[in-house]
């Protein structure tokens, strides 16, 4: 039972958990009985300028987006304007996969279930075009590598997919987000302009407990359905809440049952009181010390969100932060559900801290690892030049061998097995370890095979030109996008 002092001590571990995890602000609140019963915000929305965190300063959500995208389709299906089961492909006009067997027959489900074969990663759309149009054109050239079915890949193009498929239902996936939302009482940010015209928060990064940096803003429209979705932690209470009472005003039970049913079973946790982690069509779920808990998550760039909510106690946690890939809002959640619950409180904010200290030491590990490895000489071969892909879109490998792919500027070093590693790191991405080969002809080089997203199923970059100077010329795709080939 939970005492009326449940909540007393908040405060104190928001502030422990932003010190120790180097996220200048957190927010959290707890549902009970169906109600908000505590929320509580500690450090800066703006570092620089010294703005305190509110439980009204809006925050990304970003891949929360995704089962609210899912039950925003449920209120479709209720609709009978469409089908779980149904084929994109019959939705979306003109929709093609790399795999035929994929383009006949991946569902509106498959898509939620991120079962389509598509690859895990992110390099489909960062940085890439921000128009739908545009990811989608470049969608059949993107290996399937999993194959139909066979794996939960966890992406989001398939979400770019549904975006069509509120389009063929005659309905704007944005409208959409606010007809589920507003009657809860929440007014829902999803386009880039409106988030960052708010008092909001402000995104930090980089990855780590280096000291934070701002990070520049994104637009992410192309994937909007996926991660779009910005509002208050106040706001993302009123989500728990609904969710606490088995999405009473989100959909009927019906439909409600089967959004939520755990449909593939995922690997086991690092911790023994969570068991049986299942995706379902909206989001996930994890046995937590014998209850289903709801959980529903989101990180990329410069924000982190995390939302808990248990049914069957009518209870919900949930909680945000502003730096890139901590676990901070993790810890906080699962230590406010425990204090909604009554339950012994487990020590989350040391766990995760110490989680994640672990997650830095291997990856800077692995490339410090790879780094070490030996040199080969490179072939008396003419490498530099631009290259295409009519999926990833353009690299460049400069005359002082260096490989540019979007944002990402790092060197090419040949390894004595044939490789070709371009390992470093950058603002986004701790740990960059790819390998490249080329394809030669004589002694100039015609193409590279590379997988950003998936090294075992490389793709192939086609030269387009070579690079005229020393200098190298470096391209990059806007944030904008890009119309058509280079």
């Amino acid at each position: 039972m939970m005492s009326r002092n449940a909540f007393a001590d908040v405060a104190e571990l928001l502030a422990v958990v932003s010190n120790d995890q180097g996220t200048p602000g957190v927010a959290a609140a707890a549902v009970v009985d169906g109600e908000v019963a505590h929320s509580a915000a500690h450090g800066w929305c703006d570092q620089e300028r010294r703005l305190p965190m509110t439980v009204d300063t809006p925050s990304r959500w970003y891949s929360i987006s995704k089962p609210l995208t899912a039950l925003a389709i449920g209120r479709l299906v209720g609709a009978g304007k469409v089908r779980w089961d149904q084929p994109v492909s019959q939705l979306v006009p003109g929709l093609r996969f790399a795999d035929p067997v994929a383009t006949e027959r991946a569902t509106v489900g498959d898509c939620l279930l991120h079962r389509t074969g598509l690859p895990s990663g992110n390099w489909t759309w960062w940085q890439a075009p921000s128009d739908p149009a545009e990811l989608l054109r470049r969608l059949p050239h993107i290996p399937c590598s999993a194959g139909f079915r066979a794996a939960h890949q966890y992406q989001n193009i398939g979400f770019t997919i549904l975006g069509q498929v509120f389009k063929a239902a005659d309905t704007d996936w944005h409208q959409a987000i606010h007809d589920l939302l507003e009657p809860l009482g929440i007014k829902p940010m999803t386009r880039l302009q409106e988030f960052v015209a708010s008092d909001r928060m402000l995104g930090y990064g980089p990855n780590g407990f280096a000291p934070s940096v701002q990070t520049a803003d994104f637009d992410f429209e192309g994937i909007a359905p996926a991660s779009a979705v910005c509002g208050t932690i106040s706001e993302l209470a009123k989500v728990g809440c609904a969710l606490a009472c088995d999405g009473h005003g989100l959909l009927p039970p019906a439909i409600w049952a089967e959004a939520i049913r755990p449909e593939l079973a995922l690997p086991e946790p690092d911790w023994p009181e969570l068991r049986r982690p299942c995706v379902a069509l909206a989001g996930r779920s994890v046995v937590y010390r014998g209850e289903l808990v709801l959980q529903w998550a989101g990180g990329w760039r410069g924000y982190v969100s995390h939302l808990l909510a248990v049914p069957s106690r009518r209870i919900a946690a949930c909680a945000f932060a502003n730096r890139t890939s901590a676990n901070a809002a993790e810890a906080l959640a699962f230590s406010l559900l425990d204090r909604a619950a009554g339950w012994e409180r487990l020590p989350w904010p040391k766990r995760f801290v110490e989680q994640k200290r672990e997650f830095r030491r291997q990856g800077e590990a692995r490339l410090a690892a790879r780094l070490a490895q030996s040199r080969a000489r490179w072939p008396a071969t003419d490498v530099a030049g631009r290259y295409f892909h009519p999926g990833y879109g353009e690299l460049t490998v400069t005359n002082d061998l260096r490989l540019r792919f979007r944002h990402i500027d790092v060197p090419l070093v040949p390894r004595p097995d044939g490789r070709i590693a371009a390992d470093g790191c950058d603002a986004d991405f701790s740990e960059i370890m790819w390998d490249l080969r080329p394809i030669v002809e004589g002694k100039r080089a015609l193409a590279w095979m590379f997988g950003p997203d998936d090294p075992a199923a490389p793709s192939r970059f086609d030269r387009i030109s070579s690079v005229a100077s020393p200098a190298g010329v470096r391209h990059r795709e806007s944030v904008s996008g890009i119309r058509g080939t280079p």
